[in-house]
């Protein structure tokens, strides 16, 4: 088994909502996967993350560190959630990706976890 992360990113803005029934089944298949992997001890963390107004950057300077409010980097997308989840190789991992992405302006990079600690 291999951990995963599935990186959620959107393509749109956040105040261009999905329309009702596809936020509806959107959210069916994230509980279905969130179900699935819980039941077979393989989700190790999910999270929806808050728009991007509400972020900060900590970068290291010379004489401290710099924090800034966003927008932070130039980027199309915006990382707005993410699971870590045990897959038994990277076709598995694409396939719940693919299970989940249903909303057109989502991207889900699917990068395999290398734990530098765990308890």
């Amino acid at each position: 088994m291999t951990t995963y992360a599935l990186l959620i990113y959107r393509t749109a803005p956040a105040a261009e909502a999905l329309p009702e029934l596809d936020e509806r089944e959107a959210l069916a298949r994230h509980r279905a996967l969130q179900r699935d992997a819980h039941e077979s001890g393989d989700l190790h963390a999910v999270a929806q993350l808050d728009a991007p107004h509400s972020a900060r950057n900590v970068r290291a300077r010379a004489n401290g560190h710099e924090i800034s409010d966003g927008p932070f980097i130039e980027a199309k997308e915006w990382l707005v959630g993410f699971y870590l989840v045990d897959c038994a190789d990277e076709e598995q991992a694409v396939a719940r990706a693919e299970g989940i992405c249903v909303d057109p302006h989502h991207v889900i990079e699917v990068r395999p976890v290398n734990w530098r600690w765990r308890p």
